[in-house]
């Protein structure tokens, strides 16, 4: 089928309700759109699961700060829809903001706990944005899954905790990260970057790649591995290291990097989501991996 644009909340709803009514399995891939090869590998990852793939390209002005940049995030819509059609995809969701946020809007989702550390603890109201436009369009798309990159892992975990604690009636996938041959995740704010940013940015999978040799390693103390992130990161010029953090996946109690008490110091195990901010040319670049780490034999 040709792809189908649906700017009504309200035509979307009757829409999914029609396909859940003729059997149809439906997936979403929630966007701001300016979509790259990783927005593309979740709309490959939803077709194999789904009859109907929904595509939702909105800019939530929620979850932007006063200063930061909503006005200026890139927008390609024409360009999104054509390459979403060329991958496959059946339906974008595209609607206005006063669709989503109509006058004397007041009702908005706090995931309280993991959503005030890492970013949220620097981006206050992040996360409550993030929350409220995915309940939203989990009820107006109605999927019977929804496709999240890894890439943004707390967003991720946010995500999860309030399907779970608010009983939405879906699946949430986390899709692996995808990467430039140089290891640097793919984001829509690489538009920001000059050629040289590209170049430098590309130490921010390096750092990971050497994290996870030191555990293949035995390495389990956290400032040993944060230390030596840093001292890779801070080798290039114009690369600043805003924070490194080592936080247990999926409910993201950090894990402190140094004394735990009673002189002890904290060791990795389980299920560790290790992640970082590197700001280059003024952008702010997320990245992380997830790692299940075995104690360490003595």
């Amino acid at each position: 089928m040709p792809l189908l644009l649906v700017k009504s909340p309200k035509k979307m709803q009757a829409l999914a309700e029609s396909f859940r009514a003729d059997g149809k399995i439906i997936g979403l891939v929630p966007t701001m759109g300016a979509l790259h090869e990783g927005h593309l590998k979740l709309v490959d990852i939803a077709s194999k699961k789904a009859d109907i793939v929904i595509v939702s390209i909105f800019v939530n002005p929620a979850q932007f700060a006063p200063g930061e940049d909503f006005g200026k995030y890139p927008r390609s819509f024409k360009s999104d829809c054509d390459k979403l059609e060329k991958r496959g995809a059946h339906l974008v969701f595209h609607p206005s903001v006063d669709d989503i946020y109509p006058a004397g809007y007041l009702t908005y989702i706090d995931v309280e706990k993991i959503s005030d550390i890492l970013e949220g603890a620097r981006r206050p109201g992040h996360f409550r944005g993030v929350a409220t436009i995915c309940a939203k369009l989990f009820n107006i798309t109605k999927p019977h899954f929804a496709v999240f990159g890894q890439k943004d892992g707390q967003q991720l975990a946010v995500i999860k905790r309030m399907v779970r604690d608010l009983d939405f009636d879906l699946e949430i996938i986390k899709a692996p990260i995808v990467r430039r041959e140089t290891g640097l995740a793919l984001s829509s704010r690489h538009a920001y970057l000059s050629a040289e940013g590209l170049d430098k940015a590309k130490v921010i999978g390096q750092s990971l790649k050497l994290a996870q040799e030191m555990i293949n390693k035995g390495e389990r103390n956290p400032l040993v591995i944060e230390n030596r992130m840093r001292d890779l990161i801070q080798s290039i010029p114009g690369a600043n290291v805003e924070y490194i953090a080592f936080n247990r996946w999926d409910d993201l109690e950090p894990i402190p990097t140094r004394w735990v008490g009673h002189g002890e110091q904290a060791k990795l195990s389980g299920q560790v989501m290790i992640s970082l901010v590197v700001v280059i040319e003024g952008v702010r670049l997320l990245d992380n991996v997830i790692l299940k780490i075995g104690r360490r034999s003595q």
